[in-house]
């Protein structure tokens, strides 16, 4: 079982850091893939930490840096503040949290002061621990402020938190970054780190926060809502680990969706994008040109939005010829692993979201790409060569209206395009000839309402001497 004792008449059992275990149970969590924290060993193992010789309550706000101790217990039973001061929490801690009590940390930016909390955990069998002070009343937050303020986790456990009266979704930790259009901060470093039970999401980050570069085997299971929730620019922060067992084994994207700088997103669990606009390009008043890279078996889902479908991705454009936006899609997935763009039904259907629109995207590369569901309205009135009473609606539009994107020949290849309520490509470039021809290239496109691919405008008095489809 690990070490368990009794706090205030409660029995606490806290094991050793086995992600995707319970107490006493098996590290077995059906994902088949990786625990993250793989050298956590068994729980008879983790007897490394003594049984604490008393108990602390800490009822006042932390304003001068402090250190609890590892061979007490730290009982917290309301609400306690860290201010301008670092807390650290030694390895072998238990801090007992009661109902609905919260920890934030809170910086001062404007006086140059910062805050932090340190959990200093040393190892799978020396972890720190934050657990109910009664088995009945789930506790609140660990909260970050601002961008002034840093939570450090190092072999922690995080038991049964997440009662914020629906704060941030309910998490077991908060963090908030400056401003939604401040690029990411990481403010939440994970090392080795197990989130169980939380009431709503696992963690929720907020104005941009995000995790840092050096956070590794992350575990949330038992989280009631989805497993992560943040903006989308945080999301290529996510760091490895397993994510399994919650309400939604997913990233839900809120709070700002656009992508105004470069972002890589790597495979750790699908994303939900629940918006009906999305552009990838540079902020207001700014041209230069912004890459979203999706490494192979990236799953992004568009989730229709109460009766309007989900989600336009719109890569560049939003200016004026010849100063437009570059929005630069760098989608290279396997035949293994290819990269999804998908539905976020419960039943996907034809026209769940409008699609992808590279407007003003040289450089862009799809390679083993899946686009499926999409085709819905996406309100683009084009003078391309399509056929009478073939709408623009496609699940991929390529092109800006004029010769300033002309796609490569191998900008899509050995992809597949599929259940789209409208056309698979449309075309709406200006080129010297008709093409080129996407339904080629090892490129599968099948349940296609309207047009494979349509054909796209040509130079010259006679814009369209013939209409048609590939």
């Amino acid at each position: 079982m690990g070490r368990g004792w009794r706090l205030l008449g409660v029995a606490v059992a806290v094991c050793g850091l086995a992600p995707g275990a319970a107490c006493g149970g098996s590290d077995d969590n059906g994902d088949g893939g990786d625990d993250g924290g793989a050298d956590a060993g068994s729980a008879d193992a983790a007897t490394a930490c003594a049984a604490p010789s008393s108990t602390i309550t800490h009822d006042g706000n932390i304003t001068a840096d402090e250190t609890w101790s590892g061979d007490v217990a730290h009982l917290v039973p309301g609400d306690l503040a860290v201010e301008s001061a670092t807390l650290t929490i030694e390895a072998c801690a238990i801090v007992s949290m009661g109902a609905g009590a919260s920890i934030t940390v809170r910086g001062d930016p404007g006086a140059g002061e910062p805050a932090a909390l340190v959990a200093s955990g040393a190892g799978p069998a020396e972890t720190v621990a934050f657990v109910r002070a009664d088995e009945a009343e789930p506790w609140g937050i660990l909260r970050g402020w601002d961008d002034s303020s840093r939570i450090e986790l190092h072999y922690a456990e995080l038991r049964g938190g997440g009662a914020f009266d629906g704060g941030y979704g309910d998490p077991a930790i908060a963090m908030s970054g400056s401003s939604y259009g401040d690029p990411p901060v990481g403010l939440l470093e994970v090392d080795h780190v197990l989130i169980d039970g939380a009431q709503g999401n696992g963690i929720t980050f907020d104005t941009n926060a995000a995790f840092t570069d050096d956070s590794t085997a992350l575990t949330i299971q038992g989280a009631g809502g989805s497993a992560l929730m943040m903006t989308m620019l945080s999301v290529g922060s996510i760091p490895d680990g397993t994510y399994a067992g919650n309400g939604r084994d997913e990233v839900l994207v809120a709070g700002q969706f656009n992508v105004f700088a470069d972002l890589t997103v790597r495979k750790r669990l699908p994303i939900r994008i629940p918006v009906g606009s999305m552009v990838v390009a540079a902020p207001v008043n700014e041209t230069f040109p912004v890459t979203l890279t999706l490494e192979p078996g990236v799953v992004l889902r568009f989730p229709p939005l109460a009766g309007n479908p989900g989600a336009r991705v719109q890569f560049g454009g939003n200016g004026n010829e010849p100063d437009n936006k570059v929005g630069v899609l760098d989608a290279q997935g396997t035949e293994a692993e290819p990269i999804v763009f998908t539905s976020g039904a419960a039943a996907p259907a034809a026209g769940d979201w409008v699609g992808l629109w590279l407007d003003t995207a040289p450089g862009s590369r799809l390679d083993h790409v899946i686009i499926e569901f999409a085709g819905a309205d996406n309100g683009i009135s084009s003078s391309n060569c399509r056929p009478d009473m073939v709408t623009d609606d496609a699940a991929l539009v390529v092109g800006d209206f004029s010769d300033q994107y002309v796609p490569p020949a191998d900008l899509l290849t050995s992809s597949i395009i599929r259940a789209s309520a409208g056309n698979g490509v449309d075309a709406i470039w200006v080129g010297p000839e008709l093409g080129p021809d996407f339904t080629g290239g090892g490129n599968t496109l099948s349940d296609i309402a309207e047009c494979d691919q349509t054909y796209n405008s040509l130079d010259g008095p006679e814009a369209c001497p013939m209409r048609g489809c590939f």
